[in-house]
């Protein structure tokens, strides 16, 4: 049996409407990191809100290893086949890599009413970095993450993640960010993009790059200007959960008028 940490439990949030959002979390985190977030949707318009843990996580870092996008996608599968049998206006929000995924899922899950990004990593604010973990992953498990002063600072507020980057999974990552890439084009749900201007990892280009290459005409896009990587566990939190708040109630309100 593997071991999940306290601090990285799922969480699901029952509401008394007939909405959902799918909150999923970031590379090598934990549903710890949008919980807050997730809490202050879940308040204000009384939704369900599903903060699942993805495999590889919440355990050690060998485990993330040993898995990969498909095994993270199919979580995403199975949460959305539960919520769309009893909910009619679901919803997908990610966090870095959770946005990645609400996005595959846009492209591949019909019947969604609309899709959010945190801090998607379209790119990366070091590309060689990324480039040496790639050349690395058959060599090395693992490779120390950087900026401890703000980990140990997340951590504090609640927060479970790895204190190293799973080289094997990382790469696993990229190919769902190419995959991602490749297809947008294709995304037929509204979209709303979340993106720190402070972000320490992801670079701010990768909110137009979105904007640029999606073709659906209905795409909003939120700057932070005082956020770090993890917006949600920040300062301008309440303007995250705000955002997603007013993009529900719009294509909500939209789906019920039809």
């Amino acid at each position: 049996m593997i071991y999940i940490h306290d601090q990285a439990e799922p969480f699901f949030l029952q509401g008394n409407k007939d909405v959902a959002l799918l909150f999923l979390h970031g590379f090598t985190a934990s549903p710890s990191e949008v919980r807050t977030v997730a809490e202050m949707i879940h308040a204000a318009n009384g939704c369900t809100v599903s903060g699942p843990l993805l495999p590889g996580h919440g355990s050690h870092p060998s485990f993330l290893n040993a898995s990969g996008y498909s095994d993270w996608y199919r979580t995403v599968e199975d949460e959305l086949s539960f919520l769309q049998k009893h909910y009619t206006n679901v919803y997908v929000a990610g966090l870095s890599m959770g946005g990645l995924l609400a996005v595959y899922a846009g492209l591949y899950q019909p019947g969604l009413q609309g899709i959010i990004t945190i801090n998607a990593p379209i790119f990366t604010r070091y590309p060689c970095l990324t480039r040496l973990f790639l050349i690395f992953k058959g060599i090395l498990p693992f490779f120390p993450k950087g900026d401890k002063k703000e980990q140990n600072i997340l951590a504090g507020k609640g927060r479970f993640a790895y204190p190293v980057m799973p080289l094997k999974a990382f790469a696993s990552m990229d190919d769902l960010r190419k995959l991602v890439m490749n297809n947008i084009n294709r995304l037929s749900v509204p979209l709303l993009v979340i993106q720190s201007m402070q972000d320490g990892s992801v670079h701010h280009h990768s909110a137009a790059w979105l904007k640029k290459h999606v073709s659906h005409p209905e795409i909003q896009t939120v700057f932070l200007e005082k956020s770090g990587h993890v917006a949600t566990m920040g300062e301008e939190q309440d303007i995250v959960a705000a955002a997603i708040l007013s993009f529900m109630k719009q294509y909500r309100q939209r789906q019920e008028e039809l």
